[in-house]
């Protein structure tokens, strides 16, 4: 049976990773447990923020709602298709296009980069994320060089694992593209240029 990782076991790691305890919880009051899930936040955010197949969808529909559309939380990052002309950026929430000096007031299609909860992550994006957390809880909160210097192979390994889930399930043609439904090529939010 596989276990599937959790925010507390990936506490774990990280706290392992410098020689310390396991924990039983997350709500404990040692420091070191709430450094290390803010490390893993962190990095779970920045991993995610690169954009990967798992956490991308093009053409996602916003709908206006009150006269305006206002962006959930967990967006990281969005852009109009490639022949909307219109310059939409988030301002106060809600959706704005900077050439029409206005709040958007029809429904949209965005290209968007989400946030998701650790959970709900692909296992290799949870690994990589643990380990990179990892490397910087011992760098940052320890100083301890040996263990960054002992597991920069196993990031270098996670990372690789992670590239290798993107292009399985990216579909990705030689030239890092992938085809739509439409058999059309385009560049997607690709991991592989990084």
């Amino acid at each position: 049976m596989t276990i599937k990782a959790t925010e507390l076991s990936a506490v774990n790691v990280i706290l392992s990773n410098v020689g310390m305890a396991p924990v039983s919880n997350l709500t404990s009051n040692n420091p070191m447990v709430s450094l290390a899930k803010q490390m893993l936040d962190e990095v779970s955010l920045a991993v995610q923020s690169e954009g990967w197949v798992f956490n991308t969808e093009d053409e996602y529909p916003f709908k206006v709602s009150g006269g305006y559309i206002t962006m959930p939380s967990n967006v990281l990052s969005f852009d109009v298709e490639q022949y909307d002309t219109r310059e939409v950026i988030l301002r106060g929430g809600k959706l704005y296009d900077k050439k029409e000096h206005d709040y958007i007031s029809e429904d949209i299609d965005l290209n968007v980069i989400w946030l998701f909860d650790f959970l709900d992550l692909p296992e290799t994006a949870k690994n990589y994320i643990t380990i990179r957390a990892a490397n910087l809880f011992a760098g940052r909160a320890v100083g301890s060089t040996e263990s960054v210097k002992f597991s920069s192979r196993e990031e270098g390994a996670a990372r690789a694992a992670l590239i290798e889930y993107e292009t399985q399930q990216g579909d990705y043609s030689m030239l890092g593209n992938t085809l739509n439904e439409k058999n059309v090529a385009y560049t997607p939010y690709n991991a592989l240029t990084r």
